[in-house]
């Protein structure tokens, strides 16, 4: 990246702002002089900009109508955003288990959470296997 400026901060922001408000804004830090490296310093919330966001929705292990994963179906990119994060809202045990067992949480007490970073393209079918009706899915697309 080139920067005009000999020095200085320059904000930057997604412009998807559900995602801005998430945490996916920074600041690239500019040194002055002829060198074309740079600093860069990110700022963000507790929450990193890599990782998607999927609750398990309160009341999700009583009510079979309920979606229990919210959003259910994902769509991330290798490189980008392709680290998943689900944390349990709600007031029972859940799990996060791939269909194929390809990743799986075991069990998630209430306020607990799993990662699964994704490195393969492909749609990835998850279930909670103690709640039937609770499925979710994520598509992974190669990163460019």
């Amino acid at each position: 990246m080139y920067f005009r400026d000999p020095g200085g901060k320059n904000p930057f922001v997604t412009h998807d702002f559900a995602d801005a408000s998430r945490g996916a804004v920074g600041i690239f830090a500019v040194s002055s002089g002829t060198s074309t490296t740079s600093t860069t310093t990110t700022t963000s919330s507790s929450q990193s900009v890599t990782t998607v966001h999927v609750a398990i929705s309160s009341g999700s292990g009583v009510t079979t109508t309920s979606l229990g994963y919210s959003p259910d179906r994902i769509t991330v990119v290798i490189g980008v955003n392709n680290t998943v994060m689900w944390m349990n809202e709600d007031g029972t045990i859940h799990t996060v288990t791939g269909t194929n067992s390809s990743f799986g949480s075991g069990f998630l007490n209430p306020g607990d959470s799993f990662t699964h970073t994704f490195t393969a393209p492909g749609t990835y079918p998850y279930k909670c296997t103690i709640h039937s009706w609770m499925a979710g899915t994520v598509v992974v697309k190669k990163g460019r």
